[in-house]
């Protein structure tokens, strides 16, 4: 029997395969639950809302290219009071991006030569909340939590 935390391989695939026919607006992961250091790994599950326009057009970009290490995947927060969105940083000293809710970039909290980003978001680790994986990009394997 799977843990809480590593969903079972048949319910990857169903969720998969559904994310695949369905698209990226009709799921998401249920909510992260607290005693790690950013969230639990997610497993999948239908949204009543659809996603923005500008990250759908994002999440398709990703999608697109070479598959990226770690795989890459779109979080959703909230970070002062506000809805964000967070993509974190990929191999090699890249920098994250934290988005606004219109997709306007609002800094790197983490990534770079240092790790700490570039200083715009440094409290967001620290203060943010109601984490929500929106998208992995299925070619990677198994739910993740960014640090």
């Amino acid at each position: 029997m799977p843990s809480p935390l590593q969903p079972s391989t048949e319910a990857v695939g169903m969720a998969l395969a559904a994310a695949l026919l369905i698209g990226p607006s009709a799921f998401a992961a249920a909510p992260a639950t607290a005693g790690s250091p950013g969230a639990a790994a997610a497993t999948m599950a239908p949204v009543a809302a659809p996603l923005p326009a500008w990250l759908e057009r994002r999440i398709a970009q990703l999608a697109a290219q070479p598959l990226g290490n770690p795989p890459q995947s779109v979080w959703r927060y909230v970070y002062r009071g506000r809805v964000v969105y967070y993509l974190p940083p990929q191999c090699c000293d890249q920098y994250s991006v934290l988005l606004d809710d219109q997709g306007t970039v609002i800094g790197a909290p983490d990534g770079g030569l240092t790790g700490r980003g570039d200083g715009r978001a440094a409290d967001f680790h620290a203060v943010r909340s109601q984490g929500l994986l929106l998208w992995r990009d299925p070619r990677g394997q198994g739910p993740q939590a960014p640090r």
